[in-house]
């Protein structure tokens, strides 16, 4: 099983340059095949195999000799990536590769010859090993690096170890240990048993902050420093936004992984609802994406299992006690079945009736073990309000709030 790790480096003068040079020459060879690619393409109607990229790479560093200052396995990484990202835009599981820009920051990629020793980073082509924070051991075999630069000039490392430990068998599904989970904008996720979480409002809380930066910064003359040094203020809000909603993400799928052996979700179509100019804003500082491909790879490394239900199946609209579908609105947050009275919380039922799918289509019965035992939610509590993450209700209780 492979695990990655991210540490903040802190290069000097010299390590600086040489890194910028790096990033800079990767981004060179990077759109000098893409823009050949896209021209072959457009001539004969074929692109290029890695093997044709890789026969040109000599030429292209002789015609420029500044590229022989750098790692050429870097280099070399380059024409290998771009060639995976268009390979994965032809099976439809990625995005068609463009070009990079110096204002995006960018990496490069080193897969050996590399070590850390004793909080350093020692790489070729560096005289002097990098100063590193190492914050927690590495466990396993290191593979490969990504030194990368973030847009407001911050330095850090991923590294891909192999732990030598195989990916642990998924848990057999119970209906004991499941738990339905519903999304939202006001609430972040309501989950079967009851467990309320809202949403932090990251970008909301920051969004004048940022807006001011962005004003001060379309005041600045091109090309001068000021107007520079307005562009890292602006990335650091940004990425200081970024960050709050990684560090919540992974919050709550660490909790969510290990309180529960099935997490049941709906299949959302979020590029599809981010269209909707009215909840474009909120759905984006949520972050739904990449929460639950964060919680798919805790799940995954945990032998927990994930389990998506249908787009379209009425779990808003469905009374969970006796299966009415209503005619349920937008506007409404409660409502009362017509037909048994049963009085639903919108979130609350949406979550129930998102794990009684979920166990019919892995054919788990559901007439036992419907409601999670409440030393389970108890546990999650105390494991919540140990994180510092607030806005949390217990729906089963009144008004538990931390």
């Amino acid at each position: 099983m492979y695990k990655s790790y991210r540490f903040r480096i802190y290069p000097n003068e010299d390590q600086e340059t040489l890194i910028v040079k790096h990033i800079g020459s990767c981004r060179f060879v990077w759109n000098h095949f893409l823009d050949m690619r896209n021209k072959r393409y457009a001539e004969t109607g074929k692109g290029m195999t890695y093997k044709e990229m890789a026969l040109l790479l000599p030429a292209l560093k002789k015609e420029n000799k500044w590229l022989n200052e750098v790692n050429s396995q870097s280099i070399q990484q380059v024409v290998m990536h771009l060639d995976s990202a268009f390979h994965g835009f032809f099976k439809k599981i990625g995005k068609y590769p463009v070009f990079k820009k110096k204002a995006n920051g960018g990496s490069f990629a080193v897969p050996q010859n590399f070590k850390v020793e004793d909080n350093h980073l020692i790489i070729l082509k560096f005289k002097t090993p990098i100063r590193m924070f190492v914050h927690r051991k590495i466990e396993g075999h290191m593979r490969s690096l990504t030194v990368s630069r973030t847009s407001s000039g911050k330095y850090y490392v991923s590294i891909l170890a192999d732990t030598g430990i195989q990916t642990p068998e998924p848990k057999e599904i119970e209906a004991e240990s499941s738990v339905g989970m519903d999304v939202g904008i006001t609430e972040f996720f309501t989950t079967s048993d009851g467990l309320q979480i809202g949403n932090p409002w990251n970008l909301k809380k920051s969004e004048k902050k940022l807006a001011k930066a962005q004003k001060q910064l379309s005041r600045k003359t091109k090309g001068s420093k000021n107007r520079n040094k307005a562009i890292i203020r602006v990335a650091t809000i940004q990425e200081h936004i970024a960050n709050q909603r990684m560090d919540f993400h992974n919050k709550i799928s660490d909790i969510l992984t290990r309180q529960y052996d099935t997490i049941i979700t709906e299949d959302l179509n979020v590029s599809g609802m981010i269209r909707n100019h009215h909840i474009a804003k909120s759905i984006a500082d949520a972050g739904w994406s990449s929460f639950f491909s964060m919680l798919k790879t805790k799940a995954l490394s945990r032998g927990k299992n994930m389990i998506e239900i249908g787009r379209f199946d009425p779990s808003s609209k469905m009374c969970s006690e006796c299966g009415h579908i209503y005619a349920l609105k937008l506007s409404e947050r409660t409502w009362t079945c017509p037909e048994c009275n049963a009085f639903h919380d919108r979130e609350l039922n949406a979550a129930i009736n998102i794990k009684r799918f979920g166990l019919i289509k892995t054919g788990v019965p559901t007439d036992s073990g419907e409601l999670t035992p409440v030393d389970t939610v108890t546990s999650a509590l105390s494991l919540l309000e140990k994180e510092g993450i607030r806005q949390v209700k217990w729906l089963k209780q009144e008004a538990h709030v931390l």
